[in-house]
């Protein structure tokens, strides 16, 4: 049950991540769909993580944190660069790409720590 609520928690993430990066594509000039995404996702992390917290309180938060940066990431990696970006050049990009990863984690290991239960 732990890694069913963590895997969906993280898959909700993702979409919600993702959807503001596609979304923004097709709205907002150059590179503010990924100055939106960075801002939104430590957001989008803390829900996401209180979620999980509500289904799995015991977990710890540095794995909990982990793993949804790691679905995120992984998920990004083989969806979101080719699909959206249709390059693979995004994976070096540290603002569109590692910033918001490092925002997810820093965001969910603080809410799992600090949060709320």
């Amino acid at each position: 049950m732990a890694w069913g609520a963590v895997i969906v928690c993280g898959l909700v993430l993702w979409a919600a991540s993702g959807g503001v990066l596609a979304l923004g594509r097709e709205i907002w000039p150059a590179e503010m769909p990924e100055a939106v995404r960075l801002a939104v996702a430590p957001a989008l992390a803390a829900a996401a993580t209180l979620a999980d917290k509500l289904a799995t309180p015991l977990l710890d938060p540095l794995l909990r944190a982990v793993a949804l940066t790691a679905i995120v990431g992984t998920l990004d990696a083989f969806l979101i660069a080719p699909l959206i970006v249709d390059d693979r050049v995004v994976l070096r990009a540290g603002f569109a790409y590692w910033a918001p990863l490092a925002a997810i984690l820093c965001a969910s290991w603080l809410t799992g720590r600090f949060g709320p239960m």
